[in-house]
């Protein structure tokens, strides 16, 4: 009785090792043998690689603009004395749109000497002197509104107008998401299409990708832009936005190999 009850547990435990057994065989992939150049076989898990990218616009909520003054002069002490003069003129115009100072970057100023040769000898023309700035708005408006300002003002020169972003990394983080997302689905298409099924990611790479800011480049004297206004009767218009970016492009690219099952 006792060797028929032993038997009867034995039996059962055989039975569930068996089924377990078969649930982890299920559970594992398949494995593929491959053989490599030396001859040997390995066993490779089925698999499947996928690239994706994508490319998102995205409104900008800061622009950065570029100016610089110019000033031409014989005398060292009086070509310094009128760009402090000048540079007055700037800060005016900052105060009068709201803009903090602390948006306001400059670096130091300039000073070089230009020179001539007359029968192979140098003589001193006189000095020049230059400034560069670099200022900071949240709102397209303020940008145009402040070009507009200082293109009348006839040392300073307009250089460059970049729409970009604040959240650099949060818009970054949207796209890289997005693009994963769809070389997901992208390797689920290519899945089902062969009656298989995605498992675990077995390698991801980032490859490429970033922010692209459009800068406006605008290399026109400030004194020949004023004239172009007032001849077409429009001192007095309002700021011309159009001429200002407002948007930055993000995007990204990703290769991905999924498991297949």
């Amino acid at each position: 009785m006792i060797s028929k009850l032993l038997n009867l547990v034995y039996l059962v435990l055989l039975i569930a090792c068996v089924c377990i057994l078969i649930r982890v065989v299920k559970s594992e992939p398949v494995a593929v043998p491959a053989v490599a150049a030396d001859g040997t076989t390995t066993f490779e898990v089925p698999r499947i690689e996928v690239s994706a990218s994508e490319t998102k616009k995205f409104a900008a909520d800061k622009f950065e603009m570029g100016f610089s003054l110019e000033i031409r002069g014989k005398d060292k002490e009086a070509v310094s004395k009128r760009l402090a003069e000048r540079r007055s003129v700037i800060f005016e115009n900052v105060k009068q749109l709201d803009i903090p100072q602390s948006d306001v970057e400059q670096n130091s100023i300039d000073i070089r000497k230009e020179w001539t040769y007359r029968n192979n000898k140098r003589e001193l023309v006189g000095y020049v002197a230059t400034q560069n700035f670099v200022i900071t708005v949240n709102r397209k408006i303020d940008a145009a509104a402040l070009v507009q300002a200082l293109s009348s003002e006839a040392d300073v020169e307009i250089h460059r107008t970049s729409a970009q972003l604040k959240d650099v990394d949060g818009v970054q983080s949207k796209v890289i998401k997005a693009v994963g997302e769809k070389a997901k689905a992208k390797a689920k298409d290519y899945a089902e299409g062969v009656g298989a099924k995605l498992g675990r990611v077995l390698q991801i790479n980032g490859e490429g990708g970033g922010v692209y800011y459009r800068p406006m480049r605008l290399r026109t004297n400030g004194l020949m832009m004023a004239k172009s206004v007032m001849m077409d009767g429009a001192a007095e218009a309002a700021p011309d936005e159009s001429a200002i970016a407002d948007s930055v492009e993000v995007s990204a690219s990703v290769r991905v190999v999924f498991e297949l099952k």
